[in-house]
């Protein structure tokens, strides 16, 4: 299976090209590394600190993104380990499926440009060996 842990600029364009007004749910496929991936340019790298699973790399992630996601309106509308691959390639070995709400998909791009998010996006990008987001109408998750 084919990694993917950044949009590519045609995804960007249409993300930016779509109505920032609408709201948005964000469904999440993780599959964690075993051990977290810290690259040399992180604070983390070559130290115990790094020596971590990909899980725990990836609540270092949640805990800072969780409050920017808060302070935006979000919320994260449903988190599931993953129990199996009924329809689909089986070499996807998802751990984590995640619903994540957005008021609007401008909340969402604000997220993506809030400086402590993008600091925090190291811990995301160790631990992670694949993810998918795909991006769903939200109005069925406004309350």
């Amino acid at each position: 299976m084919h990694q993917h842990l950044e949009p590519t600029q045609a995804q960007l364009q249409t993300l930016m090209a779509l109505p920032a007004d609408q709201p948005v749910a964000v469904l999440n496929l993780f599959q964690f590394n075993q051990t977290a991936n810290y690259q040399p340019e992180d604070p983390e790298h070559g130290t115990d600190s790094a020596n971590i699973s990909g899980e725990e790399a990836y609540q270092r992630y949640g805990a800072i993104a969780g409050k920017v996601i808060d302070k935006l309106g979000g919320r994260v509308a449903m988190s599931a380990a993953v129990d199996q691959i009924l329809i689909g390639p089986e070499d996807a070995d998802w751990h984590i499926a995640a619903i994540m709400f957005f008021p609007s998909r401008s909340a969402f791009m604000q997220m993506m440009a809030d400086s402590d998010f993008q600091a925090a996006s190291r811990h995301r990008k160790a631990a992670l060996a694949n993810h998918r987001m795909l991006h769903l109408d939200g109005s069925s998750f406004v309350s």
